[in-house]
């Protein structure tokens, strides 16, 4: 007499297959936005050589993302639009839901950081704020 062997219900594997893929969907989600920034920095033509990012507060809901750009004195202003233009787009383009974006103007004597809300940020990616304004609303922090 041989023994029927359990047979494993299409469900359950589909279960398994979704548990699986789901830590590795949002990885490769985080590099979907980290390329899209890093295109974005590049079509506006700031230098890219020593960029740095960080996306902090995975699984609670509060995303925060650290962009920090090289900077001379005399262009501040232009690097941290173009910066949070960049991430800003790339926000819009991959869905990802960030909630405060910090963007740091790195020079030879100082750093100026500063911080705006996601919902400001959107605002500026769909043309329903001047950039100039957006610039005076920016929470400079440092």
């Amino acid at each position: 007499m041989t023994q029927a062997r359990p047979k494993l219900r299409l469900p359950v594997l589909w279960v398994i297959l979704a548990l699986c893929l789901i830590p590795t969907t949002m990885a490769l989600g985080n590099i979907r936005f980290f390329t899209k920034v890093m295109q974005n920095i590049q079509h506006y033509r700031l230098s890219g050589d020593m960029v740095r990012f960080n996306l902090e507060g995975q699984g609670t809901g509060n995303l925060t993302f650290y962009l920090t750009l090289p900077s001379r004195r005399n262009n501040i202003d232009e690097v941290l639009m173009g910066g949070y233009l960049s991430v800003g787009y790339a926000i819009d383009r991959t869905g990802l839901k960030v909630k405060t974006v910090y963007v740091t103007a790195a020079t030879k004597d100082r750093d100026v950081i500063t911080k705006v809300d996601a919902a400001l940020l959107a605002q500026l990616i769909a043309k329903q704020i001047d950039p100039h304004k957006f610039l005076g609303l920016i929470e400079r922090i440092e």
